[in-house]
């Protein structure tokens, strides 16, 4: 896997941009909305019918993997449409951010846009539109709610899931059967079990990477919902602004208590705060290791990067529950996203993206970028395989990515007090507020 055009290209590098920024919290549905200011004024979006004259359509993003497809369809609407000529450019991560932030600020932002950080921020200044005002209820309804949510603000829809994600466990069968491990683990007490067994036979259980930080949050924060279901509650937690919804409460000590146990099982490899991504994958693909947790974008990497023999028979299972009967909770939540502008063609775009959605044509693009849909309807139309079994747990989706000012550092620099064994769950959840409560104080 390229890890720094899969993993980089956009939800990583959303991430870090987000920490960067100043604290902006803006695309979690609950996190600290930005208001409108003197140089982000609300505007008026043009709602004028479509002409005959021609009209050019720009779509930005910096959605690398699926430049090609996205391009292919942009060039098929228009020979369907003779006087629209839609155009797709797709920048790099390093440049996007600074070229879309230039071009709204001079009012003269694409038509249709990868928003970013800004999500929420643009939509609450009138920069881009409330999608709730310009699609079909029922077109709207096809998008998994996990995949909306982080991209609306009191009922109002600033953005729509473009590709989504989920996360699971990718294993290699071969050591399985080595270890005669014959069930697949379920539950997190079937994770230590089978643990057990691949210990006995020399096999590293679960391969994990949280030099990164990023991997421990991915991996933590279902949790949270998965002790609760409820999962609206980490955004709760993000947003910070309820009485007792705090990151040293109950819930938050539980599930790292959940986290901490398996640390204390051994099912990771020594040394996992000193462990990065390709190190993690090289266990792996060497048959050093038998599991890896990790998200949907992975199997793209696997066909590219791992050997042969491995990519053609590593297999993939659900998040495992809470405990048996529980629901599979799995981190999801749209990494990439597509706005339309206020400033711009807004009907000549309503009616692009409408047909980009199609249920047969937005599926295509996603097979064929090696992509997971947003919509239910497309995901019942993956083809590949471990893609289509990824897909499936959509429904279970939990938030795990946060924007909320000061979370995302206090979740990933704490949890590694987890994974390194230096501190309680009680001592690692009374540090994330602490740390929440002093960086939302400056």
């Amino acid at each position: 896997m390229n890890e720094n055009n899969k993993k980089m290209s956009r939800r990583e590098f959303l991430k870090a941009i987000t920490v960067s920024a100043a604290g902006v919290a803006v695309l979690a549905a609950c996190a600290p909305k930005a208001e409108p200011t003197a140089t982000t004024a609300p505007v008026e979006a043009t709602t004028a019918p479509p002409t005959a004259e021609p009209v050019k359509i720009t779509v930005w993003t910096w959605y690398s993997e699926t430049d090609v497809e996205l391009t292919k369809a942009c060039e098929a609407y228009t020979k369907e449409n003779p006087n629209i000529t839609v155009e797709n450019r797709t920048y790099g991560s390093a440049e996007y951010l600074q070229v879309l932030e230039t071009a709204i600020a001079g009012g003269t932002g694409p038509d249709i846009l990868g928003p970013h950080v800004h999500a929420i921020e643009y939509g609450l200044a009138g920069q881009t539109l409330d999608l709730n005002s310009v699609l079909d209820a029922t077109f709207l309804e096809k998008f998994f709610p996990s995949t909306r949510k982080q991209f609306t603000e009191a009922g109002k829809q600033y953005a729509l899931g473009w590709m989504a994600q989920t996360f699971g466990f990718f294993y290699n069968p071969a050591l399985f059967d080595q270890a005669g491990v014959k069930d697949i683990p379920v539950t997190w007490d079937d994770i230590i079990a089978v643990s057990d067994k691949f210990k006995t036979a020399n096999i590293i259980p679960w391969a994990f990477n949280n030099a990164d930080k990023w991997l421990g949050c991915d991996y933590y924060l279902p949790l949270i919902t998965q002790a609760t279901d409820d999962p609206d509650l980490v955004y709760k937690l993000d947003a910070h602004t309820e009485a007792g919804v705090t990151w040293d409460s109950q819930p938050v000590v539980d599930s790292l208590g959940m986290f901490d146990k398996l640390v204390k099982a051994k099912v990771f490899q020594d040394g996992v705060n000193g462990t990065n991504w390709d190190q993690a994958l090289a266990m792996l693909y060497g048959g050093k290791a038998a599991m890896f947790f990790a998200g949907s974008w992975v199997p793209a990497g696997i066909v590219t990067d791992a050997p042969p023999e491995f990519a053609s028979t590593y297999k993939v299972f659900k998040t495992p529950a809470w405990a048996q009967g529980k629901r599979h909770w799995c981190g999801n939540q749209a990494g990439a996203a597509l706005a339309i502008y206020a400033k711009g063609h807004v009907n000549e775009s309503v009616n692009f993206i409408n047909w980009l959605y199609e249920d047969k044509r937005y599926v295509d693009i996603m097979n064929n970028s090696f992509s997971m849909p947003s919509t239910s309807q497309a995901a019942a139309l993956i083809t590949d395989p471990i893609m289509k079994e990824m897909t499936s747990w959509l429904p279970d989706g939990a938030p795990h990515i946060l924007f909320g000012k000061g979370s995302w550092d206090a979740i990933s620099n704490n949890v590694q007090s987890i994974t390194g064994q230096t501190a309680t769950p009680k001592e690692v959840a009374a540090q994330i507020e602490a740390d929440v409560v002093a960086a939302r104080s400056k």
